[in-house]
């Protein structure tokens, strides 16, 4: 009874990392070989102004349905700007059990292999993640409650040290889809 209670429990474990590349370690952004993030960020988002900005103290009194919704692409707008301008620096911690990307100082981010998991993001709302490799890729879904989804694809490139990095972020707030291919060379 035993060693079937200890098979079930191994075979339950994630497979180990044996042909799983090593993302591990420092990179900087490659801007020529990269998409301009600010820009794509604007062209998702749109534009800093409210829709129907401008109009008499009278009229903004009286709240319309879209005032929330206008609200939240513009601090979402905000938001992503703030991310993209940490984009420039990218670490990357990887063990056979997790994968930590960091960009900047202070966006650190944590997934596990073989197992789903919940994490708060940088505005405090929850998010389902999951990660798998596919072939030589790494790919990291995360889905908020709100139906805001972010999917990762990073692929490493080790005859040019460097990493080739994927952002799609859909949100019912933007305009578009945000679709981001960054490359990253390795620090030396």
């Amino acid at each position: 009874m035993r060693l079937a209670i200890a098979f079930a429990v191994f075979a339950t474990l994630p497979a180990p990392a044996q042909n799983q590349p090593d993302f591990s370690g420092s990179f900087t952004l490659n801007a020529k070989l990269s998409d301009d993030a600010l820009a794509k960020v604007e062209a998702a988002a749109g534009t800093a102004q409210l829709k129907g900005g401008g109009q008499g103290e009278v009229q903004r009194l009286i709240p319309r349905s879209t005032d929330a919704s206008e609200v939240e692409r513009v601090r979402l707008r905000e938001f992503l700007l703030d991310r993209a301008n940490a984009l420039q620096d990218l670490k990357i911690e990887q063990t056979p059990k997790e994968i930590k990307i960091i960009h900047g100082e202070d966006d650190v981010r944590i997934f596990y292999f073989g197992r789903d998991h919940v994490r708060n993001d940088r505005r405090g709302r929850k998010l389902q993640c999951k990660s798998r490799f596919e072939g030589g890729r790494l790919i990291v879904e995360e889905l908020g409650e709100d139906k805001t989804r972010i999917v990762d694809i990073l692929t490493l490139v080790p005859s040019r040290h460097q990493i080739v990095y994927g952002i799609l972020f859909e949100d019912r707030n933007l305009k578009e889809p945000l679709q981001l291919n960054l490359v990253y060379d390795e620090v030396q």
